[in-house]
């Protein structure tokens, strides 16, 4: 709740530790202060009436794939005079967003997908954007052709965007699968991603993360999930059935990916009986070296 000097609690009650305050004239029961949805609901009040949520948190709110932060911080835009950046993780910046551009979610006024990719683009690196428009395009929340007439030449994070899409892909499953992708991509290999594999009377055999085009080569992120003791003996038993067709099974972790990166662009050049090319992953190894997931990620002032 938002409330003036005569009708906020009392300064005993704030000391009981039952408000969370997330910013100035606004408080909300400190039990709902881990609940995104419900501190935006709350804050809106405090903001201008043409105020609205973007950026990381409208992305969080549409429970979208999203860099690692520390914590996702309060983002909205508004037209209005007063934008600041609030001591107590509140965000307000000026930006006049498109009537078409304006959303609302569970009772909060959030930026559209589209609109919340063009606030990201300005802040996120190649690798990171690309992951979060796969998460976006796999809900089904917008598409490539939408996410293009949203760009605004000349805005920050316009260009980043532009390249960004040709590298999108809604098949993706997972944020490291969507990087595993990247580093082939990137690095000019020919990838296709789920790639059913029959045996020769055509029956289903395996569903794959990622093939390199015209080899028996199937790259895929092994994540935590495939520790289990039953997810163990499934890999197991698919890998063996794709190893009597012919193919084979790559799987690589989220750290040899970031601290290995070249192995993986060499592991296809194998697969592709290419010579190694040092220069073939300059790209992939200059996007990895942006600003990348686990930093904070907070918007620059326009």
């Amino acid at each position: 709740m938002s409330q003036d000097a005569a009708g906020a609690p009392s300064r005993q009650n704030l000391r009981t530790g039952g408000y969370h305050t997330p910013t100035h004239t606004v408080f909300m029961d400190v039990d709902d202060a881990g609940d995104l949805a419900k501190t935006c609901r709350a804050v809106q009040q405090a903001l201008p009436a043409d105020a609205i949520f973007t950026h990381l948190t409208s992305a969080s709110l549409r429970g979208w794939r999203l860099p690692r932060t520390r914590s996702v911080p309060i983002v909205a835009v508004s037209d209005a005079d007063f934008a600041r950046l609030d001591r107590r993780g509140v965000y307000v910046r000026r930006c006049d967003v498109p009537r078409r551009h304006r959303s609302s979610l569970r009772g909060v006024r959030i930026a559209s997908a589209e609109w919340t990719i063009v606030e990201l683009a300005e802040d996120l690196g190649l690798i990171d954007l690309v992951a979060v428009i796969d998460g976006a395009l796999r809900a089904g929340e917008t598409s490539v052709e939408r996410l293009r007439d949203a760009i605004v030449p000349g805005r920050r994070g316009a260009r980043t965007l532009r390249d960004a899409l040709p590298l999108a892909d809604r098949l993706s499953e997972s944020w490291w699968e969507s990087v595993l992708r990247l580093a082939h991509q990137l690095s000019g290999v020919p990838v296709r991603s789920q790639v059913e594999v029959r045996d020769g009377e055509g029956r289903f055999v395996a569903r794959t993360d990622l093939q390199i085009v015209g080899t028996a080569r199937h790259p895929e992120y092994d994540g935590a999930g495939h520790r289990s003791q039953e997810t163990h003996r499934h890999d197991l038993t698919r890998d063996k059935a794709l190893a009597r067709l012919g193919q084979e099974r790559y799987g690589y972790t989220s750290v040899e990916l970031v601290e290995s990166p070249l192995l993986v662009v060499r592991d296809a050049e194998d697969a592709l009986g290419w010579p190694h090319d040092a220069g073939r992953a300059k790209r992939w190894l200059a996007e990895l070296e942006r600003p990348a997931s686990g930093a904070d990620v907070l918007p620059q002032q326009s």
